[in-house]
């Protein structure tokens, strides 16, 4: 056999070997692999544990300032962030973030299997 020969099957094998032991170890980027649970902010207020989860922007009608909770988790440092009620919602079941009109912290209790576009209509016959 030349040398030519063995080199290209050396390489061929080399890279066959390299990509066997790379790949587990490379990101899929979500198509397989392990999924981990998206990271959602969590706020203390009254009490309480709440947790954001996605509403529609334009969805929800914020009203007036009703205090103050401390946001943390995905990394974020506590910190103290104002609060404001939700039409025809209880503040003990959820409240909004004026500066997020995307999101909403609900009680981690109430409305847990509800999707984002029936969240709302779950929240108020839940308050």
């Amino acid at each position: 056999m030349s040398r030519r020969l063995r080199l290209i099957i050396g390489a061929a094998a080399a890279l066959v070997f390299a990509v066997v032991l790379i790949a587990p170890i490379l990101p899929t980027g979500g198509s397989g692999g392990k999924h981990t649970k998206p990271c959602a902010l969590r706020l203390l207020y009254n009490g309480q544990q709440f947790v954001a989860r996605a509403v529609a922007a334009g969805q929800v009608k914020e009203l007036k300032a009703i205090g103050s909770g401390v946001a943390s988790g995905c990394g974020v440092t506590p910190s103290k962030i104002g609060l404001r009620s939700v039409d025809r919602v209880s503040p003990s079941v959820a409240v909004g973030v004026g500066a997020d009109a995307s999101s909403l912290y609900v009680r981690r209790d109430v409305c847990p299997r509800a999707s984002s576009s029936t969240l709302l209509a779950c929240l108020r016959r839940s308050s």
